[in-house]
């Protein structure tokens, strides 16, 4: 069957590249941040290679630093960006793809499509609770709810780039980021031409009796010349399940479902601009996404890939999240102004089955509720002196409802936990250019202060409140050098820090209980990052490279504890983490050949750790490597662009990626697993029809471990065909 929907994909193809050429004449090769594709067959046979290593030796331009758009080269962070180009040739496009290609990135807690984090360089590793320790926004709006560190569900299909920031950034956004920074760029509508753009694949995936298929689309259209203009895109994506579940173990229990743990994803986002004059640009915005996946990632065996620890319960996975966005820039001749409103509503459960020993058999369902309201403003510096400033401010009224419903044999329990935030911060930084520009000082300073309560109530606790009124000063000192054109080095320290974490009398109690000092309201845990960097383009810009060196010192961990089965949070310690960073990307001799490669190391460890804690896990105590950091990642990717004749261009892309193994802290060890894909395609014009592979060695992770139940992923091998057309 799957053979047939290729052949016909192919077909269509064909009938689309017969008639680009006439297209062209209409299509105008778009103005984006990132060196553009050609979208014209070249003037000679070796003009599209030529064109594609000039595309490959510019900086992609960034705003990460709020200073304006600049070449990466020239942004003194430890920082990566990738194109929306980029991200769809080297098969990522969700952020659980992107973790693999940004040095010192790990997976970190995940039930399935929905409900997953992440941690950059060891940060947020120690346990998924709490407030994210990353701080991701869309656009110029953060996505963030109160006492859940999930990362946005947001599908790769109508990004411009994305920029991921390493270290604290808390002087430079307002939505706490003690680890670091992501940033989701989605295109904007063009004001001046009609645009639009669409994709398809379908693809085979190893255990999985169906194929999966994507669809996506985008249309930009001005609808006043040079000051309005809207953009609509969308799309759906739906990943075949490969999973046999069991009503007991495969000896003794029947197949209750074959291939069952099925994905989609389909999202819509709107966006409106409007550029009343040239100094002004107002940006409203609507997006909706909604992840799906029937029963959860967790699975017992690997391969073959079974799950019979549901009890027959068929479980699920389900998100709705809305974003509603206004953004306004404003250039003056002395300040730049920036202000971004937004409502965040998040939507998100999972129900599983599961034998609970002495509690019986039964089902168990868990849900999010959440809502945020965020408004940040910012003005900045502009002109060329060399005082430079920026000061914002930051604020959010938020809560999030976690309810859980237990339908067991030997007891029925209910309860809800909600988590209220009203908090405020006040930001900024001053630097100062020194000896022409060549040497560059910098200090930042931010204020953050937080009214957090909580309430709960079950059948067996009973109800209870928990109150918290942190305060907190970070900062960020820094000293670049600029000695010309081709070299950024840096050295800076900065601080970062979380809210600490509410729960109820019963909680810290159950704490008390077993020798864990327990409080309704933990302290905030903090870090300290000491930093040097430096990139360079060497060879007349054929080759380049950037090496950050950086410790980390992490003080009054927040740590989820389980003490007689009764989830509970407490400021287990310390740990540090030392490491090492580095990237080269190179436009080799061979015309259209470009390599580039990622890589990180890292020494990461729990310090002093409360007796009573490490008495009970002991992976969690003094010289153990930090709970859930891989020692080290890697990732190669090569891509080829060339001329073949005839207004065709032969694209091709590969990757080998490779993540340390992880030590969880209930002592399950998650083994080193390596991914590689590969794609190569056919382009003429602003079409290209492209053969793909993911997980090419049909690696079977897991990515993580939980209480025995291994957390399937990466996906089994998946081979494909995409059509794209772009006319932008």
């Amino acid at each position: 069957m799957l053979h047939k929907h290729i052949a016909a994909l192919a077909g269509v193809a064909i009938n689309v590249m017969a008639v680009a050429t006439a297209a062209q004449a209409q299509t105008t090769t778009a103005q984006t941040t990132t060196a553009p594709t050609p979208t014209a067959p070249p003037a000679s046979p070796d003009a599209g290679a030529q064109a594609a290593e000039d595309a490959a030796a510019q900086d992609i331009v960034v705003t990460a630093s709020r200073q304006g758009a600049q070449a990466l080269l020239q942004v003194p962070l430890a920082i990566q960006a990738f194109s929306g180009e980029q991200l769809v040739n080297r098969g990522i496009r969700e952020p659980t793809d992107l973790v693999s290609a940004v040095p010192g990135a790990s997976q970190g807690e995940q039930v399935g499509s929905v409900i997953k984090t992440f941690s950059l360089r060891g940060v947020g590793a120690a346990g998924g609770v709490g407030d994210s320790p990353i701080g991701y926004y869309i656009d110029n709006v953060p996505f963030a709810i109160p006492n859940t560190p999930l990362a946005p569900p947001i599908r790769f299909v109508d990004l411009d780039r994305v920029e991921v920031l390493r270290g604290p950034q808390g002087t430079l956004y307002g939505q706490g980021s003690a680890g670091g920074t992501i940033i989701f760029h989605t295109r904007d509508p063009n004001l001046t031409r009609v645009e639009a753009r669409g994709e398809a694949s379908i693809s085979t995936m190893s255990d999985a009796g169906k194929p999966g298929y994507s669809a996506s689309a985008a249309v930009s259209i001005p609808v006043i010349d040079d000051k309005l203009a809207i953009r609509i895109s969308g799309g759906y994506d739906k990943r075949p399940g490969y999973v046999d579940i069991y009503g007991g173990t495969p000896a003794t229990g029947p197949r209750i479902a074959k291939d069952a743990n099925v994905i989609t994803s389909r999202d819509v986002r709107a966006v409106v601009l409007f550029k009343p004059v040239d100094a002004m640009t107002i940006r409203a915005q609507a997006a909706h996404f909604e992840p799906r996946q029937d029963y959860t990632q967790s699975i017992n065996s690997l391969d073959p890939p079974q799950q019979w620890f549901t009890g027959g319960v068929k479980g699920n996975e389900r998100g709705n999240f809305d974003l509603y966005s206004l953004s306004l820039e404003y250039e003056g001749e002395v300040a730049n102004l920036s202000s971004s409103t937004s409502y965040l509503n998040a939507d998100f459960s999972y129900l599983a089955g599961q034998d609970f020993g002495p509690l019986g058999t039964g089902s168990l369902f868990n849900g999010t509720t959440g809502d945020s309201v965020t408004q940040e403003i910012q003005l900045r510096s502009a002109g060329k002196g060399p005082f430079h400033w920026l000061v914002g401010g930051f604020f959010q009224d938020a809560k999030s409802t976690f309810a859980f419903d237990a339908k067991l044999t030997a007891l029925t329990l209910s309860g809800f936990n909600t988590t209220r935030t009203r908090n405020y911060s006040a930001f900024g930084e001053v630097s100062y250019d020194l000896l022409g520009g060549k040497v560059v000082p910098l200090f930042g300073l931010r204020y953050f202060k937080d009214n957090r309560t909580l309430e709960a109530a079950s059948a067996l606790t009973g109800s209870g409140f928990g109150r918290t009124r942190p305060d907190k000063v970070t900062y960020r000192a820094n000293v670049s050098y600029f000695p010309n054109d081709d070299l950024t080095a840096f050295v800076t320290v900065s601080t970062g820090f979380r809210s600490g974490i509410t729960q109820t009398d019963f909680q810290a109690g159950v704490l008390q209980a077993s020798g864990i000092p327990g409080t309704t309201a933990l302290s905030p845990d903090t870090l300290t990052n000491y930093e040097a960097g430096m990139k360079a383009r060497l060879l007349d810009g054929a080759v380049q490279v950037g090496l950050n060196l950086y410790r980390i010192d992490f003080k009054d961990l927040q740590f989820g504890l389980t003490p007689f089965g009764i989830a509970a949070f407490a400021n287990v310690g310390e740990a540090r983490t030392t490491g090492v960073d580095a990237e080269i990307r190179w436009r080799t001799p061979v015309r259209g050949l470009n390599i580039g490669v990622i890589a990180n190391v890292n020494d990461s460890k729990f310090g002093t750790i409360l007796p009573a804690v490490s008495a009970g896990l002991p992976n969690v105590t003094s010289g153990r490597r930090l709970s859930n950091t891989a020692k080290y990642n890697y990732r190669i990717d090569a891509n080829y662009d060339r001329s073949i004749g005839n207004g065709l261009q032969l694209v091709a892309n590969a990757s080998a990626a490779r993540t340390g193994n992880r030590l969880m802290y209930d002592g399950y060890d998650v083994g080193a697993y390596s991914l590689y894909n590969a794609s190569i395609g056919i382009r003429r014009g602003p079409v290209e029809l492209t053969l793909f592979g993911e997980n090419l060695a049909d690696e079977r992770g897991p990515s993580f471990v939980r209480n025995s139940l291994l957390l399937a992923g990466p996906f089994p091998r998946t081979i494909g065909l995409r059509l794209r057309a772009n006319y932008e």
